[in-house]
């Protein structure tokens, strides 16, 4: 049995998250021994069988959890046992169930290598350890949860070797990434950056923080918690604990003297005013919004009680997103009917000119556990803010008004950019509908 040396990582220390220390952990872990139907990649109940020690469960579960790119590992506490699921492309798929006492054993295991109480199980419990797969460094960040049959765990995966994207691999069409690259030559003002939980937001500003970050002005980004290490940047982390909120940081970065400021978050209207008032005094401002749409996320700044008027004048541009999951390459098939269904009509002449359409639908492979998808792709409308668009906003015009106003602007709404995605190929009908909305 290979041992697992385990050298967990203070969540406060950004500094240390930046580099691995000689004792960081080894996730030796063999393959998962071919793919299985359904997105299913192994059987943890096939582990209890084997009678495994739970430090050699823990580390074959996040090994393949690691290679396969699942963004996600779940284990539920229930009366017979704990199931456990992994995330992959946004989906959830069970993996079979951890037996007996087996699921608190493995969860108590993880406690101890991130460093948690292991003796409290009636609080939840958040904390983050580091490991190596396959000679990489990878952040884990863990939470607990009391429930009636004893603590769930969910361990989000932050791999830095697939996690970081440039401007130009997010998935926006040539028109929307030339808008964004056009947003970030704006000596001030704010970027938002908005779409639901789980759409790739934060992918999208680390993605833009690394185009600004060429060294010669200062940024600072504040988050709950820093995901990924960036060099030539500043990162704060937020710290509920030591009274370290949103609009705490961000006062105390302000003194700084930055250029480029980072947000996470805008929770509250303190931090609202504060942001829009950076912006409007010569400083560039890139956070984000929970909004699902460009216009909604204006509308979402105003209702927090920025004022109109200063949000109009502090504005550059949003850029809104959601996430569907890609069509796997090596097995997708191409469709033979002509592309004449009305969801089409008004995106058909977004084509490049000569491009043909690639309409496809997935089939599974191997390759995509048997999915017919891998990985996923950001699809996105860009709203850069024209004189029109700030006369509306200082009116406080409804978010529909916006839109409109922008899309006569030439703005590719967010639906239209999937269908486009689609007739492009790099996803399917099916994924839309169950994606987009066309609100």
């Amino acid at each position: 049995m290979q041992q697992t040396l385990i050298s967990p990582v203070s969540r406060e220390s950004s500094a240390e998250r930046g580099k691995m220390s000689p004792a960081a952990a080894r996730v030796d872990s063999p393959p998962s021994g071919g793919v299985r139907a359904g997105g299913r990649l192994f059987d943890a109940h096939d582990f209890c069988v084997a009678e495994l020690p739970v430090p050699e469960i823990w580390d074959r579960i996040s090994g393949i959890a690691v290679r396969e790119q699942a963004s996600d590992v779940h284990v539920t506490a229930q009366r017979d046992g704990a199931p456990l699921a992994l995330r992959l492309d946004g989906r959830l798929y069970g993996q079979g169930a951890l037996i007996g006492d087996i699921g608190q054993r493995l969860v108590n295991h993880v406690k101890v290598l991130a460093r948690l109480d292991v003796s409290e199980r009636r609080r939840p419990q958040d904390g983050s350890l580091r490991c190596e797969v396959d000679g990489r460094p990878v952040d884990l960040r863990i939470s607990t949860l009391p429930t009636i049959h004893g603590e769930d765990l969910s361990v989000r995966i932050l791999d830095r070797a697939s996690g970081l994207m440039r401007v130009a691999q997010l998935g926006a069409t040539a028109s929307q990434t030339a808008q964004i690259n056009g947003l970030l030559t704006c000596p001030s003002g704010l970027i938002l950056v908005s779409g639901s939980t789980g759409a790739g937001k934060t992918t999208t500003l680390y993605a833009l923080v690394q185009q600004l970050a060429d060294g010669s002005r200062k940024i600072v980004t504040i988050e709950d918690p820093v995901e990924y290490d960036l060099p030539g940047v500043s990162q704060s982390a937020v710290c509920a604990r030591l009274g370290l909120d949103y609009a705490t940081l961000l006062r105390s970065v302000l003194r700084q003297d930055p250029n480029i400021i980072m947000l996470g978050e805008i929770r509250d209207a303190q931090t609202a005013a504060t942001v829009v008032r950076a912006a409007n005094s010569g400083r560039m401002v890139l956070a984000t919004s929970h909004a699902t749409s460009a216009a909604a996320a204006v509308e979402s700044l105003t209702a927090l009680g920025a004022h109109p008027y200063y949000v109009a004048r502090a504005l550059r541009g949003v850029i809104s997103q959601t996430l569907v999951r890609r069509l796997c390459r090596y097995c997708a098939e191409r469709l033979d009917e002509t592309v004449d269904e009305p969801i089409f009509t008004d995106v058909r002449t977004l084509l490049s000119p000569g491009e043909t359409p690639a309409l496809s639908m997935a089939r599974g492979c191997g390759h995509c556990r048997h999915t017919g998808y891998r990985e996923r792709v950001g699809v996105f409308e860009v709203m850069t803010v024209s004189d029109e668009l700030r006369r509306g906003i200082t009116e406080a015009m409804p978010a529909a008004r916006i839109h409109e106003i922008a899309r006569s602007e030439g703005m590719i709404p967010i639906a239209d950019a999937a269908r486009l995605a689609a007739l492009r190929g790099m996803t399917t009908i099916e994924e839309l509908l169950s994606n987009i909305s066309e609100d």
